[in-house]
């Protein structure tokens, strides 16, 4: 058997602000700590490239994808199969000709506050859906990298997937 590839990072820094230009309009985004955390119990995400549903590279559900909310924000981990197709994308990475991640979400549970013309949202909760690997992403301090070097979620790591069997 060979080796899986190991990528991890974070998704996204708490309180960090977003600029958005969506179908909703123009604003500034920000999750508050916990926003996830009973999301990511449900073990139902994925991880695609760019967002794109026919790209799926990884699953909480089958071990391969693990989340955590720490002090910082939404930690990840993902082990790839060692194939050519996420040989590619581990490259990528590796390389740093992508660094970054987005996340997709819905039914969120948000407030909206207006400081002259400009709309904020803060989102309380949010159903966490995907992780994507991403050159260009909304939050900029999210960042992909090769390997774990985070303890905690090498061991949630391990215990996902015995659940998973």
């Amino acid at each position: 058997m060979t080796k899986p590839l190991v990528i991890s990072g974070y998704a996204l820094c708490w309180n960090e602000r977003a600029f958005i230009h969506d179908d909703q309009g123009k604003f500034y985004e920000q999750f508050l700590p916990g926003a996830f955390v009973d999301s990511i119990k449900k073990r139902n995400q994925t991880v695609r490239y760019s967002h794109f549903s026919s790209l799926d590279f990884a699953s909480a559900e089958t071990g391969q994808l693990t989340l955590f909310e720490d002090e910082k924000g939404l930690s990840f981990r993902i082990e790839l199969e060692n194939n050519h197709e996420n040989r590619l994308l581990y490259n990528l990475v590796r390389d740093g000709q992508i660094r970054h991640v987005s996340v997709g979400f819905k039914n969120a549970e948000f407030k909206v506050t207006k400081r002259g013309r400009r709309s904020f949202r803060l989102i309380k909760r949010a159903e966490l859906v995907e992780i994507s690997i991403v050159e260009n992403p909304a939050y900029k301090t999210s960042i992909v990298r090769v390997g774990c070097n985070n303890s905690r979620l090498e061991l949630i790591s391990k215990i996902d997937k015995a659940l998973s069997r």
